[in-house]
C-alpha cells in the first residue's frame, strides 16, 4: 500500500500539487497521466525516495506499508560503476546475496581448473569443500532458479543468449534502461513506478512486457503515452490537473470518456456561473448609488466578489484545435519502387553485416503503410534509402510528379540555433496562410506562451525533435515518410497529429512502436526480418493477428526440431559408458558435477512433458518461445556438463 495525505510538489516558484491525497492499493493497476509539466516524473521520482535535496520539495505525508518494497523506473539511467559487469550480472543485482554466491562459484570454478593445482593437497580439498558448500547455498536460496528468471526476461525483453556475457558499456542507451528493467522485475518490489517504460522497446519486447505485467501479482504506477499500453495494463487512471490528483476508476479509454463529460458538465458550470456574475454586476452597477437598493447592491457586490474568487475555468479543451497539412499536386498512381536493393554496413572488425537484401517493393498512390520490424532489424535503413538519404545496391525509382517530405530525428540537426522556435516555423511556412497557422501548430506541439521565444539552441533534444516535426506540417507533400514521429508527443499532441494525418490526402509510410497511433492510420504493413520485407495487406491490428498464426507455426516447428535432437541425444546417452577409476581428489568435483547434471536433467523432463502437451501451443507466443529458449539453454549446459564430466573422469 502506498498513500498521500495533503500533499503538496513545487519546483522552484512553480507548484505542481496542492494539499492532494490519493492512495494505490496492494493490487492496483493504475496510471499516471496530466499534460507534460504537471510533475508527473516528479511525484514518482518523489514517491521512489529519489527526489534532489536542492530539488524540488514537498510537504505532506506519503505512508507506506511495513511490507511495501518499490521499484522505480527512471526517463533516463546511469550505470556509473555497472559499466563493467555482464548483462546477466547486472540483472542479478537484484538479489546480492546471490550475486555475491554466484561471482565466488565462477572464481572458484576457475581456480579449481588451474593445471598447476596440487589435488593431493589440503588447500585444494578445502577449495573443494568451498565450492560444494557455495553451490548447495545457492541452489538454497533460489539462486538456480533466480539465473533462470533472469535468462528468461532478458530474452523477453530482447536479448540474445550471447548478450548475456557483453558489458552493460557495450550496450546503448535503450538496451541499458531494458537492462534496468530486467533487473527490477526481477527483485518483484510490491510497489513498481515506471515512467515510459515503453520508450526504448520494439513491438516483440513491448508485447512480452505486457503479457508480464498483466500477470504481475502486486501493484504498479505508470507514467506512459502509449494510450493502448495502459489500455490494455490498467483499471485505475490518476490524473494531474489543476495541481491536484483525481481519480477515474478505469483504464485510459475509461478515464478519456468519463473525463469528457465531465469537461462538459465544467464548462456548463462555468458559463453559468460568468452569466450569473454578468447578472450581479448590472445589478450592482445599476443600483449601488440608489439609497433604496444600496443594500441589496452591496448584498450582491459580496456574492459577486465571493464568485470571482471561486471561479475557475475548465482546463482548455484542444481536442476541437485542428491543422491540415497543405495541398500537393496528386502523384502518379506508382510512387515509388525498389527493384534488387540491398544494403551493407562495415563493422569496427572490419566484417560486413547485411540489412537489407535483394528489396523489390512497390509503393501505390493512397499506401499508407506501417513499417515494423524488431530494434536492429533495418527500419530507418529502410526509410533513409525510401528518402535517397544513403548510398545502396539496386535501383530505386520515383513516380510521377512526387513531391516528399521526410521526418527523422537527425533532421532536428537542420535548426538554425540563433532563431527563436517561432522565427523557424515562420521562415517554414511557404505561404501567407501557413503563417498564421503558426501558433496554432506550435500549441498542439506544446509550444505556448513565452517558450515560443526560446532559441531552438538551448531546447531539449524532446523540443527540438517536436519543432522539426512542427515545421514538416507547414510543407506541401504527396508522399510523406515519418520514422517515429510520435516519440516525445504526450497524448492530445499524439491525438491532433492522427487527426491531420488520417486527412492527409497523399501516401504515407511509418515507423512507430505506438500500435494505437499505427492502427489508426494504416492499410498495409512492410515487415523487416532477416533482411526481407514482407508485405501484409490490412490495418495494423490485423497484420498483429497474421503475424501471430505465422510465429506459432514456426514456434511448433523448433519445439518439434528440439525434440527430436534430444531424443536423438538422450538414445545415445543411455549407452553404458565405461568409468575409469578416479583419483580420490577429482571425485568430489565428479559427485559436484553428477549433482548438477541430476538437477538438469530433472529440469529437461519437466520442460519436455510441459512442450509434450497440446495446451502448450494455446500459450501466448511470448511465453511459449521462452519455454522453447529455457529448454535449449538447458541442454546446452548439458552437453558442457557432459563433456566435462568426462574430462574429469579420464
Amino acid at each position: 500500500m502506498l498513500e498521500a495525505r495533503n500533499l503538496s510538489l513545487t519546483a522552484g516558484t512553480k507548484a505542481l500539487l496542492r494539499d492532494t491525497s490519493f492512495r494505490i492499493g496492494d493490487k492496483d493497476h493504475a496510471s499516471l497521466v496530466g499534460l507534460n509539466g504537471t510533475g508527473k516524473s516528479t511525484l514518482l521520482r518523489l514517491l521512489s525516495g529519489q527526489l534532489e535535496e536542492d530539488g524540488p520539495q514537498s510537504e505532506g505525508q506519503i505512508l507506506k506499508s511495513a511490507t511495501t518494497t518499490i521499484g522505480y523506473l527512471p526517463q533516463e539511467i546511469s550505470f556509473e560503476g555497472d559499466l563493467e559487469k555482464t548483462a546477466l550480472e547486472y540483472a542479478l543485482l537484484a538479489n546480492q546475496t546471490l550475486n555475491e554466491l554466484a561471482a565466488d562459484i565462477s572464481r572458484m570454478e576457475l581456480e579449481l581448473a588451474l593445471p598447476d593445482q596440487d589435488h593431493e593437497g589440503e588447500a585444494y580439498h578445502k577449495l573443494i569443500e568451498r565450492f560444494s558448500d557455495a553451490a548447495h547455498d545457492f541452489e538454497r536460496l533460489g539462486g538456480y532458479r533466480m539465473q533462470s528468471e533472469a535468462e528468461k526476461i532478458l530474452v523477453g525483453l530482447g536479448f540474445s543468449g550471447a548478450d548475456f556475457q557483453k558489458k552493460v558499456k557495450e550496450f546503448s542507451g535503450g538496451w541499458q534502461m531494458r537492462l534496468l528493467i530486467a533487473k527490477l522485475l526481477l527483485q518483484n518490489p510490491t510497489q513498481l513506478l515506471l515512467d515510459e517504460p515503453t520508450n526504448h522497446l520494439d513491438i516483440d519486447s513491448l508485447r512480452w512486457l505486457e503479457q508480464y505485467l498483466l500477470n504481475y501479482e502486486h501493484s504498479y504506477l505508470i507514467v506512459s503515452h502509449d494510450r493502448f499500453f495502459l489500455d490494455k495494463l490498467t483499471t485505475k487512471t490518476l490524473e494531474i490537473a489543476f495541481q491536484e490528483i483525481t481519480e477515474y476508476k478505469g483504464n485510459y479509454s475509461y478515464y478519456e470518456k468519463e473525463k469528457a463529460e465531465r469537461y462538459t458538465l465544467m464548462m456548463s458550470r462555468y458559463e453559468n456561473d460568468i452569466k450569473k456574475m454578468a447578472d450581479l454586476k448590472a445589478f450592482v452597477d445599476r443600483f449601488r448609488y440608489k439609497a433604496t437598493k444600496a443594500r441589496q447592491a452591496q448584498s450582491r457586490l459580496r456574492q459577486m466578489q465571493k464568485l470571482e474568487g471561486e471561479l475557475q475555468a475548465p482546463e482548455e479543451d484542444l481536442s476541437q484545435i485542428s491543422f491540415s497539412f497543405p495541398k500537393a499536386r496528386p502523384s502518379g498512381r506508382e510512387v515509388l519502387r525498389l527493384d534488387g536493393v540491398s544494403k551493407s554496413f562495415r563493422l569496427p572488425d572490419g566484417t560486413n553485416r547485411t540489412v537489407l537484401k535483394n528489396i523489390d517493393i512497390e509503393i501505390m498512390r493512397g499506401d499508407r503503410i506501417a513499417i515494423v520490424g524488431s530494434n536492429g532489424a533495418g527500419k530507418t535503413t529502410f526509410c533513409r534509402i525510401l528518402a535517397d538519404e544513403i548510398d545502396f545496391e539496386g535501383t530505386r525509382q520515383t513516380g510521377h510528379n512526387v513531391s516528399m517530405n521526410y521526418f527523422a530525428q537527425h533532421q532536428t540537426e537542420n535548426l538554425s540555433p540563433e532563431k527563436s522556435v517561432l522565427e523557424e516555423m515562420i521562415a517554414a511556412a511557404p505561404t501567407s496562410e501557413a503563417q498564421r497557422k503558426v501558433r496554432d501548430i506550435l500549441g498542439c506541439f506544446l509550444f505556448s506562451g513565452d517558450t515560443v521565444e526560446k532559441k531552438t539552441a538551448v531546447l531539449s533534444g524532446g523540443e527540438k525533435s517536436r519543432l522539426a516535426l512542427a515545421k514538416i506540417l507547414l510543407q506541401a507533400s504527396n508522399l510523406l515518410i515519418m520514422d517515429e514521429p510520435t516519440n516525445h508527443l504526450d497524448m492530445r499532441s499524439k491525438e491532433m497529429l492522427i487527426d491531420s494525418l488520417e486527412n492527409y490526402d497523399g501516401t504515407l509510410l511509418l515507423v512507430s512502436h505506438d500500435r494505437y497511433f499505427l492502427d489508426s492510420l494504416v492499410n498495409k504493413v512492410f515487415e523487416i526480418k532477416n533482411g526481407s520485407v514482407q508485405v501484409y495487406l490490412g490495418t495494423y491490428a490485423e497484420y498483429l493477428e497474421k503475424a501471430e498464426k505465422a510465429y506459432e507455426e514456426e514456434r511448433k516447428q523448433l519445439a518439434a526440431e528440439s525434440a527430436r535432437k534430444e531424443a536423438e541425444r538422450k538414445a545415445a546417452a543411455q549407452k553404458p559408458v565405461a568409468k575409469k577409476p578416479v583419483q580420490k581428489a577429482n571425485r568430489k568435483k565428479i559427485e559436484a558435477i553428477e549433482k548438477e547434471i541430476q538437477r538438469l536433467e530433472e529440469f529437461k523432463k519437466q520442460h519436455e512433458e510441459l512442450m509434450g502437451q497440446p495446451s502448450f501451443y494455446e500459450k501466448p507466443a511470448d511465453e511459449a518461445q521462452n519455454e522453447t529458449e529455457k529448454y535449449q539453454e538447458i541442454c546446452k549446459e548439458l552437453e558442457a556438463l557432459y563433456v566435462c564430466w568426462e574430462e574429469e573422469a579420464r
